[in-house]
């Protein structure tokens, strides 16, 4: 019973996406009637379709056929009440000989964690021949004009100039070692940090207002890996009991019980952003007096 129901549901969904796919035609277009040999062409595709549905285009990633990828130009979605309008140019090259060369490229629908191709138009190019026929007994022609040679590179001066750098560089070593050593300790545990608090607070904001792609546990997670990072202890694998053993904190303890009911109780409230909070505020402590141990070595 189980393995029908599944055939059904993607019985269902492969129809649906063969219906959306009919509702999508893309267009693509050789803007140049003719090109030569390695020289950049201009193919635009664009598509109309549902302004509920979500598209993409191929990137740099994307096989081309005969042509070779150089750049892309995205132009600003145009909607109205019903259909959404995209559209990009691509510049290419082909340096493949045959005379008529072809191309259509895919419009990606995306439909939940997956996405299929709905493919365009065909279109064609002439590649123009600018050699058309090899003598069998070229004649070859001399030219006597002087050619200006560049200098040659002079290495001497270059092994110098790398000496007194590297002499400069220990000397700083020497006498400085220990000064440069904990700046750039704290460069690196400051911007770790700014990174931290940004994707901390993100992460705050979307479980809090109940984005589903983000779940309290994820949010817990990033805020033990930091805390282990900062203290060098496994903390992303201890227990709210194991981590209380470590910081005996009355306010800690009860913020990670709070968080604990909504995740393994299933408890509904409406503190678990000032529960946060308080992770954060409590890894900035943690981050200042870290800091402050480097700086006093």
């Amino acid at each position: 019973m189980h393995r029908k129901r599944i055939a059904l549901l993607a019985i269902l969904f492969f129809g649906m996406n063969i219906s959306m796919a009919q509702q999508i035609e893309p267009q693509g277009n050789f803007i140049q009637k003719q090109s030569k040999i390695g020289e950049k062409v201009t193919f635009s595709l664009s598509v109309r379709y549902d302004k509920n549905l979500n598209i993409l285009f191929p990137d740099s990633t994307y096989h081309f056929g005969t042509f070779e990828y150089n750049s892309k130009t995205y132009f600003k979605t145009k909607s109205d009440s019903t259909l959404s309008f995209d559209s990009v140019v691509y510049q290419l090259s082909t340096f493949e000989i045959d005379s008529i060369q072809y191309l259509q490229l895919p419009v990606y629908i995306i439909s939940g964690n997956d996405s299929f191709p709905v493919v365009s138009t065909m279109d064609s190019i002439h590649i123009v021949q600018v050699v058309t026929e090899i003598p069998e007994k070229p004649e070859m022609k001399a030219n006597a004009n002087l050619v200006k040679i560049n200098r040659q590179f002079n290495y001497p001066y270059l092994l110098i100039a790398l000496g007194i750098v590297m002499v400069i560089g220990l000397t700083l070593l020497l006498f400085f070692g220990k000064q440069l050593s904990t700046a750039w300790k704290i460069y690196r545990m400051k911007r770790t940090h700014r990174k931290f608090i940004e994707q901390f607070f993100n992460l705050m904001r979307d479980v809090s207002s109940n984005n589903p792609s983000k779940t309290p546990e994820h949010v817990l997670a990033v805020w033990k890996r930091y805390l282990e990072r900062l203290e060098k202890k496994p903390i992303s694998k201890l227990t709210t009991k194991e981590i209380l053993v470590l910081h005996s904190n009355g306010q800690l303890k009860e913020n990670l019980k709070s968080i604990d009911r909504i995740i393994y109780g299933g408890e509904k409230g409406n503190d678990l952003f000032a529960s946060f909070d308080y992770l954060m505020k409590f890894s900035i402590d943690i981050y200042h007096q870290k800091i402050n141990e480097i700086k006093n070595g």
